[in-house]
């Protein structure tokens, strides 16, 4: 995040339109690839996001009924078969949904997100709900309440002047209060239909009526303004009108720590995706590659086409070896409209890998939406953002993640500062539940030679908060052994910062206030 300047504005955002009477209580977001108005410096795109917010109307989903997954070696040998369990858990919970049409979204929670105190105490991470906000995301969503205010253009050269602004939530005023610092910037309304001067949009749509929202889950928000006028950096920060009420709500909000978890999906995580599947959803759409026409018989491609209603995943097919894969064979009935009648034909789809694929490497990677296929001209949205279509291959890696140790120089009295005073914050992956059943903590049993990642990442203590020097080591030895990672600052004496024990993950050591003039490092076996 980019250090905040003296400036400092809230936004105050009325829970009702101008003009109407229609409380707005849920809404979701739509995901696509990133489009040129997305900068960090606007705040819209964050390190490591995928794609950025998508207006009603140019969403991308998948437009096929049956998608396959899998787990490649990587997977296997890391989580096992609890960890395939896990992740076919969150698949499950997919795969129970009704189609769109029969959906009904009060048959869903306002909040999923629940806490396992044993875990926590654990510091471990659920993997399956980590697997299903990132199935959430490839199918076409993203974080609702991070897009209720959206900075669509920022212009630092002429901020900060209010009047140059207006809120793109349609009905929707926004006033700036006075600064903190005592700087009175006045009271200003924005946001009636048809003044949208495009400074701050709405993402964000109600489920029901398709209107931009300030509420997700029944919970509403205002946002604060951040500038930093000298860096031309601006970001929005939501905040909740209840200070009681919980925030980040929905699963696609990838917001969870240790010991929480998901045990279903949220109504406006439903909502999202009735929305985007729905059969009332009607897109000019091109089929994927890979498809074809049963037997010899030809097909229609390119053509107008309802939502798919549901999206079933089903496992691919596996060879002889653990994490390989046969070809398979779908067959589907495919809905398109021509001269205003619904037709459908009989198509088939040949694949020879998984849709998704489950893997485990030195960081949590997803799929990014480069791939996915804009259709706005056939939509006759010219120069648009979308809509299009989700193509395959996705992949979801997930880190093997074992010790993090963390350095932040602590202040010793008398007036010192200690760069080896090292404090454990390891975060591993484990699967539970509310009940009572048996905690599984990942890695799996490893057996024979496995490699450890030991990663150092170091940053002085006057340098740029995102500026990181980092290396890394990479033993390979037998499961079990026990290496310490010590540093020096003369090469004779060495002071052991800590051991870790080798199971094939990734151990982190991160110095963020390092102060020395020269320091090194070494990793040894013990």
């Amino acid at each position: 995040m980019w250090a905040q300047s003296k400036i400092s504005l809230s936004l105050a955002v009325m829970c009702l339109a101008l003009g109407s009477s229609v409380t707005r209580t849920s809404a979701f977001s739509l995901l696509g690839p990133v489009q040129p108005w997305m900068q960090s410096s606007n705040g819209v795109i964050y390190p490591g996001d995928i794609g950025g917010p998508m207006e009603l109307t140019n969403e991308y989903r998948w437009n096929v009924p049956v998608v396959t997954y899998g787990f490649d070696k990587s997977f296997l040998d890391f989580f096992g078969t609890n960890g395939v369990a896990a992740v076919e858990s969150a698949i499950r919970i997919l795969n129970d949904l009704p189609p769109a049409s029969s959906m009904v979204l009060t048959n869903y929670w306002l909040i999923s997100q629940q806490v396992n105190h044993s875990t926590q105490a654990q510091s471990l991470v659920d993997l399956k709900s980590q697997a299903l906000s990132m199935l959430l995301e490839q199918l076409g969503m993203t974080q609702p309440t991070r897009n209720i205010y959206v900075i669509r253009d920022w212009f630092p050269d002429i901020f900060p002047n209010p009047s140059q602004a207006s809120i793109g939530v349609a009905g929707m005023p926004i006033f700036y209060e006075s600064d903190p610092y005592g700087i009175d910037w006045g009271t200003y309304w924005f946001g009636t239909p048809g003044n949208i001067t495009n400074f701050i949009e709405g993402f964000n749509f109600d489920p029901e009526t398709l209107e931009p929202s300030a509420y997700v889950n029944n919970i509403g928000y205002g946002g604060e303004f951040h500038p930093n006028v000298p860096l031309g950096n601006v970001w929005t920060a939501p905040y909740s009108f209840d200070p009681f009420s919980p925030i980040y709500t929905t699963v696609t909000e990838f917001a969870y720590s240790a010991g929480c978890f998901y045990n279903g999906l949220t109504r406006d995580d439903v909502g999202g995706l009735r929305y985007l599947i729905s059969t009332n959803n009607v897109n000019y759409e091109t089929l994927l590659p890979d498809i074809r026409g049963v037997g010899t018989n030809s097909f229609v491609n390119g053509a107008w086409r309802p939502g798919v209603d549901k999206i079933t995943f089903v496992p691919h097919s596996i060879g002889l070896l653990p994490g390989t894969f046969l070809p398979m064979t779908n067959q589907f009935v495919d809905l398109y409209i021509t001269n205003g009648i619904t037709t459908h034909q009989q198509l088939q789809r040949v694949t020879t890998r998984p849709d998704f694929l489950f893997s485990a490497g030195n960081d949590t990677l997803r799929s990014g939406t480069t791939n996915w296929i804009n259709n706005a001209i056939l939509n006759n949205n010219l120069a648009g953002a979308g809509p299009g279509i989700i193509q395959p291959p996705v992949l979801i890696s997930f880190q093997k993640a074992g010790s993090f140790f963390n350095n932040w120089s602590s202040y010793l009295p008398p007036v010192t500062w200690s760069e080896d005073l090292v404090q454990d914050y390891s975060v591993v992956w484990g699967s539970f539940s509310g009940s009572t059943n048996a905690l599984i903590s990942y890695p799996a049993p490893q057996n024979g030679n496995v490699s450890l990642l030991v990663r150092v990442m170091l940053r002085h203590a006057n340098s740029d908060p995102n500026n990181f020097n980092s290396f890394e080591w990479s033993p390979t030895s037998q499961a079990g052994t026990v290496y310490a990672l010590q540093t020096s600052t003369n090469l004779s004496t060495w002071n052991t910062l800590f051991a870790v024990t080798n199971n094939g993950s990734v151990c982190t050591y991160q110095n963020v206030n390092a102060n020395s003039s020269s320091r090194f490092y070494r990793l040894t076996s013990q």
